[in-house]
């Protein structure tokens, strides 16, 4: 329960303000709003739901709809209503009903098991905490708590905010002193998964509520050619004749924490998406059986997510720029697929066969690849086996053994294990003998990277490929050079550059490293120029979103110019605080900025 304590000393002082004109019932102790409903062990769908008016601002020109809180499908366990905002300690308020109204919906939906949190951020937010501020923001959120009777608060910072001031330390610490007051308030995360990466922006906000939050769920959505690289293959979050392994690789990667994200349980995990094509730029899942697909073979292989996230209720039941209602498609399609008892056919199926090694020894050292496995649900690592023990893994079909010892005879086999524990048969073994005399040491470089291949993703990514390099023992790495400064490493041979300008040129070039450090030439080099964007305007840089700009700065977008305006509007720009830029000939305006 609430405080109800608390909740007497707020009700009381807000009658001696005169402010509740007789509705001071709202607040009474005992009513529904003042239980945190429980959602720990139970699968989540979670909606945003708008707390401003209907407009027609959809990325297909759609609008979304007005939709009372009381009225929010079932399907949805959990409603997050955006946004809490403001500058200094941010704060909320209903845009539509009376405080008393609001609680009464709140009231209502908690009555029916299902919890309300309120989202801090947006996209067009900027929050920022100062050192200190960890108990004011705790109070701030105390008091909606018990005016309201909001369960929880959802983290959906966004751009440079994330790792503003002292966000990072500040908001984890007011967060976790609520929590202590009350243990059932839920600690959510909406973060767009490009910040999910190791070092990523959100890594310091998740390691700091370790133990605190209650699920997260990453926007799969709004990332362009962004997404994940697993096998052989790249997953972009864009492509759609790829959306079933897109969501099951960025899911099983960020459960694992492999492929260079970070790590969220299972048990913790909500798959964030779009409720239809005006929701999000890019992301939208055409086809229901890819969620289907991905969700259940998480499921089979024994990772089981908590639920999925849409942006949002009012998008859910909106309609397309045609007048066609979208008739709440995402409730429809994956409340049953939230709520069934899904239990997927046990992974009995071991991996196929590993190739026989080959082997590449010198002074120390043997360095193995082979043909990789292939495994109904996807291969987990490989066994490296010498002399019939059990020497290392690795989750690419290649490793280096460095126990050795010259004149000495060594026998491999390989075994692959997939996310089940199957095993494969065990590879045909490969044998090999050190030499005795010292041979010289590898100084042979690798084969220059041929067929460097560049293509504009959209106005603010570049996707290239390559063909691999051969090397006398074997390449270890290819580095990527943007403009001639070093940008990455990639292990595959394909990358994709994100962050960049819209109707700009960029220089590329790739080299090989070998084990031995050894480098290739680089290859030839080659222009990739980005997409211009929306009418971009002659003598203005294009718009990048997520940037910090300064007072006075101009930048096109959306076929005007902008400029962020000065003090005592805003210092920093990055959506909301734009306007039509004096002298261009427009007159002052909101910023063109979507969530």
């Amino acid at each position: 329960m609430k405080s109800l304590f608390k909740k007497n000393i707020i009700t009381a002082s807000l009658l001696i303000a005169g402010v509740l004109s007789g509705s001071a019932s709202f607040a009474a102790a005992n009513d529904a709003a003042s239980v945190f409903p429980d959602i720990s062990g139970k699968k989540i769908m979670v909606g945003f739901w708008h707390n401003w008016a209907s407009k027609s601002d959809g990325y297909q020109q759609g609008s979304a709809a007005d939709v009372e809180l009381t009225s929010i499908p079932a399907e949805y366990n959990v409603i997050t209503v955006a946004f809490m905002e403001g500058s200094g300690i941010p704060t909320f308020k209903p845009y539509n009903m009376t405080d008393a109204q609001f609680r009464q919906a709140v009231a209502t939906l908690n009555s029916q098991g299902r919890a309300v949190l309120v989202s801090l951020g947006g996209a067009d937010a900027h929050i920022e905490l100062k050192a200190g501020d960890a108990q004011k923001f705790a109070d701030e959120i105390i008091r909606l708590v018990e005016l309201y009777g909001f369960d929880g608060l959802d983290i959906d910072l966004e751009g440079s905010a994330i790792k503003a001031g002292a966000n990072q330390t500040e908001i984890p610490a007011a967060l976790k002193l609520v929590k202590n007051k009350y243990p059932h308030f839920i600690i959510s995360m909406a973060p767009e998964f490009p910040y999910l990466r190791n070092g990523g922006a959100y890594e310091g906000l998740i390691k700091n509520l370790e133990g605190y939050y209650d699920f997260i769920s990453p926007q799969y959505y709004n990332q362009g050619g962004d997404g994940v690289a697993a096998g052989s293959g790249w997953y972009a979050q864009n492509d759609d004749s790829k959306k079933a392994e897109f969501l099951y690789y960025l899911t099983d990667s960020l459960v694992h924490g492999s492929r260079d994200f970070i790590r969220i349980p299972a048990d913790k995990f909500v798959i964030g998406l779009p409720s239809n094509p005006d929701a999000a730029a890019t992301g939208y899942a055409r086809n229901e059986a890819d969620v289907r697909s991905a969700w259940e073979r998480l499921t089979a292989q024994g990772t089981p997510i908590k639920g999925l996230m849409t942006w949002s209720i009012n998008w859910d039941t909106g309609h397309s720029k045609a007048g066609n209602a979208y008739g709440y498609e995402f409730a429809n399609r994956y409340g049953k697929l939230i709520n069934e008892d899904f239990v997927g056919e046990p992974d009995n199926q071991a991996p196929s066969q590993p190739g026989k090694p080959e082997l590449i020894a010198s002074s120390g050292q043997v360095a193995l690849s082979w043909t990789p496995s292939t495994d109904n649900v996807g291969v987990a690592q490989y066994q490296i086996w010498r002399n019939g023990e059990e020497i290392g893994q690795s989750t690419s079909p290649q490793f280096s053994d460095n126990q050795v010892t010259n004149g000495n005879a060594y026998e491999y086999v390989i075994i692959a294990v997939d996310k089940a524990g199957n095993l494969s048969l065990p590879s045909e073994a490969a044998s090999v003998v050190l030499d005795d005399d010292k041979p010289s040491e590898d100084n042979e470089q690798p084969s220059t990277p041929q067929g460097l291949y560049g293509e504009a993703s959209g106005a603010h990514a570049v996707k290239l490929s390559w063909e691999a390099s051969s090397d006398n023992v074997a390449v270890r790495h290819y580095n990527i050079y943007r403009n001639g400064a070093l940008l990455t490493k990639q292990l595959q041979t394909s990358f994709i550059d994100t962050g960049l300008a819209a109707g700009t040129s960029y220089q590329y070039q790739v080299e090989a490293v070998d084990t031995s450090d050894n480098h290739s030439d680089k290859s030839e080099m080659i222009s990739v120029t980005t997409e211009a964007g929306e009418n971009p305007q002659p003598g203005y840089p294009a718009y990048v979103a997520g940037t910090a700009y300064k007072a006075g700065d101009k930048v096109s977008s959306a076929g005007g110019v902008y400029a962020c305006k000065p003090w005592p509007y805003t210092a920093w720009c990055a959506g909301a605080e734009w306007a039509y830029a004096p002298g261009t000939g427009s007159s002052w305006a909101q910023a063109w900025d979507k969530k």
